[in-house]
């Protein structure tokens, strides 16, 4: 499957009363590991149910959070699920619709900033690790957790590659 940038074009999956998913675009049956796999990679979705027509994606989103959280990956704390069940409705919704989403987007562009930036600062060392291990002592750790390895530091069957 070709992988689309958020904001493009959606995938229009059906929800047939089986409660199964359908991937309109490959034929084939999903379940919600595939589509949080398809979101992660940054495809956008509709879930839409098949008899009414209805646009049910906020219930299958809620879904697949309720399975990662079954799943043992915790999103939500649950201080914060009691603050949203005791708010009152008016208030939660403005919480949401103003505040979380811009929260969050900014919170992701700047993750990613500075994970350009270091990455940056990790390849500028492979030409002076002793000044970047003075400077950020675990830095060679960080390098290898990165993936960003010397030549040299290459093991023998990646260099005959």
């Amino acid at each position: 499957m070709a992988n689309k940038k958020a904001g493009t074009d959606k995938l229009i999956v059906k929800r047939y009363g089986n409660r199964r998913l359908y991937n309109t675009e490959t034929s084939t049956y999903v379940n919600y590991q595939d589509l949080i796999e398809m979101i992660r990679a940054g495809r956008d979705i509709q879930v839409v149910d098949s008899r009414t027509k209805e646009d049910v994606t906020k219930s299958i989103l809620i879904q697949i959070i309720l399975e990662e959280e079954k799943n043992k990956k915790s999103m939500l704390p649950v201080e914060f699920l009691f603050q949203l069940i005791r708010s009152r409705e008016e208030t939660a919704q403005d919480f949401f619709k103003n505040y979380l989403s811009t929260s969050f987007d900014a919170y992701m562009r700047t993750k990613q900033e500075f994970d350009r930036r270091f990455k940056g600062w990790l390849e500028m060392s492979a030409t002076a690790p002793q000044m970047l291990e003075k400077l950020f002592p675990g830095a060679e750790a960080m390098k290898e957790l990165w993936g960003i390895a010397r030549k040299e530091e290459e093991p023998d069957d990646e260099k005959k590659k």
